[in-house]
């Protein structure tokens, strides 16, 4: 367990360095915390570059965590990007049996400890328009769960507060 949780540390910081190597020149370190469903916490460090292109890793927390590492391009009170790392965490082995009518539609809601580790796309709708204040942020994307082999779509929904 502490070896898988070393090599997923190690991999998202590689991916997180990778990535945030163009953002060495960037104009502007920002700070911003967020949470939501189904991680709790979401501290994340952004670079920007430019007006308008950001880097930005962050460490979910939830009741699995994991780090993301993306970019993502601001468009007035729009934000859209790509990132790698932790998607999402719900629950995939429901017990249902051969009707489908027992089974939960909405199991999204329902999560385990197994974060999806994968790629994603962001969208972020920032009130204010500026990068300070309030901005509702939307993850989606595909990936493995950590610990097996099960590959899966996932998501997250957070409420965030720039710095």
């Amino acid at each position: 367990m502490l070896k898988r949780r070393v090599k997923r540390l190690s991999s998202s910081l590689i991916a997180g360095l990778v990535l945030a190597l163009p953002a060495a020149h960037g104009t502007a370190d920002t700070f911003s915390a967020g949470g939501g469903w189904p991680f709790i916490l979401a501290p994340t460090v952004t670079l920007k570059q430019g007006n308008n292109i950001e880097y930005y890793a962050n460490y979910k927390l939830g009741l699995d965590d994991g780090f993301t590492a993306g970019v993502q391009w601001a468009e007035g009170h729009h934000v859209w990007g790509g990132f790698v790392g932790a998607v999402g965490a719900r629950k995939t082995d429901l017990p249902c049996s051969s009707e489908p009518v027992n089974c939960p539609a909405f199991n999204i809601v329902i999560t385990d400890r197994k974060t999806t580790q994968g790629l994603g796309l962001s969208y972020e709708y920032r009130f204010f328009g500026a990068k300070e204040g309030w901005a509702l942020r939307l993850e989606a994307g595909y990936g493995k769960a950590s610990g097996t082999n099960a590959k899966r779509m996932d998501g997250n929904l957070q409420v965030v507060y720039h710095f």
